[in-house]
């Protein structure tokens, strides 16, 4: 199990991951090859990824949906995007991390793959 902190030591590993795996199929990623997510705080996907590395870490299921109830128990309980159990972005599909959380996952098994 790891706590990373917001400069964890595979940061940029799991970043390129992250854009060769979601970012390339992103609908919010635009040929100008910037997001255009609706989020205002960016990409919920490299703002919680410390936190999503350590998901998938401790949970490796075959499934996604262990992985959805950690991502909304863990990650969204503390995201300013979500009020009373309720997420705008998420309830529009516009949540990058809800959106594309198998994606996600699979650029961290790829990272993990490499660096043990």
């Amino acid at each position: 199990m790891s706590n990373f902190g917001d400069d964890f030591q595979e940061r940029g590993l799991y970043e390129d991951a992250m854009r060769r795996h979601v970012c390339a199929r992103c609908i919010d990623f635009g040929e100008d090859r910037v997001c255009h997510s609706v989020d205002p705080a960016g990409c919920a996907l490299f703002r919680y990824l410390p936190q999503l590395v350590s998901i998938a870490q401790q949970i490796q299921a075959s499934k996604v949906e262990p992985y959805v109830q950690a991502v909304r128990a863990r990650i969204c309980m503390d995201c300013r995007n979500q009020s009373a159990g309720k997420c705008g972005l998420r309830d529009t599909v516009d949540c990058g991390l809800d959106r594309y959380l198998p994606l996600a996952l699979d650029a961290i098994e790829e990272v993990q793959a490499r660096v043990n």
